[in-house]
């Protein structure tokens, strides 16, 4: 009994410890990580927190490779719905789509129209030209991420950090939709445009726009789940 109290280590053995050689390791890797972890729990009310350690469940790296390949689909489909039929209208009944390169060399037409009506027209514009850019700009980013040459941990780092320029164009969408409810008339009225209307309203996003448009939003579904993901 003696020599059980004077042996710290005596107890270590009882329990098993002493099959492996050696003392029992520290379980801190440092007295920084040992306060950090203690200020979190004190933070979190008292219940048990995740240790931020290479080897835990939090950093572990969870994007697998059919992660990968749909981040990279959605990067592609943004990229190239550019170069598909983004508007469409059909004078004297005859259909007319462009894409986004039509879009852009039109620009001083589209400028100049958008600029003779209110507010909601100039607003309309000006959102719909920034989802044009900012979704191919948001495809090329995510690849970019993808193909980061970090490991671990910093390889997510990177993918999250290039991969929330997504929300942008979302937020966009979103931006368009409530600007097209509030609506306005056409300028010039429907120029012989039936697509147009005599009024620019929420129907505008179905009659005046064409695949490409709805392109852009399939490629921003898969960047976002991929967001959510990783």
């Amino acid at each position: 009994m003696g020599k059980n109290e004077s042996d710290p280590d005596a107890i270590y053995r009882y329990l098993g410890f002493g099959i492996g050689p050696g003392k029992i390791k520290e379980f801190w890797e440092s007295e920084e990580e040992k306060k950090k972890y203690l200020k979190d729990v004190e933070a979190r009310g008292g219940r048990p927190a995740i240790l931020d350690r290479e080897s835990s469940m939090k950093n572990a790296n969870l994007m697998t490779s059919v992660d990968r390949i749909f981040s990279l689909i959605g990067g592609v489909i943004l990229i190239i719905a550019f170069f598909f039929p983004i508007y469409s209208i059909d004078p004297d009944g005859k259909a007319i789509s462009g894409s986004g390169i039509s879009y852009l060399l039109n620009l001083p037409f589209i400028v100049s129209y958008a600029f003779a009506d209110g507010i909601i027209m100039i607003l309309a514009f000006i959102i719909f030209t920034l989802i044009l850019l900012a979704c191919p700009a948001a495809g090329v980013l995510n690849i970019l991420g993808l193909f980061n040459k970090n490991k671990g941990d910093e390889y997510l780092a990177t993918v999250k950090k290039y991969n929330r320029f997504t929300y942008f164009p979302i937020i966009l969408y979103v931006l368009l939709i409530v600007v097209l409810i509030f609506g306005a008339p056409h300028p010039f009225g429907s120029l012989g445009i039936r697509a147009l209307g005599d009024q620019l309203g929420f129907a505008a996003i179905f009659t005046l726009t064409s695949y490409g448009f709805w392109l852009y939003i399939v490629g921003l579904l898969f960047g976002f789940a991929q967001s959510r993901g990783i």
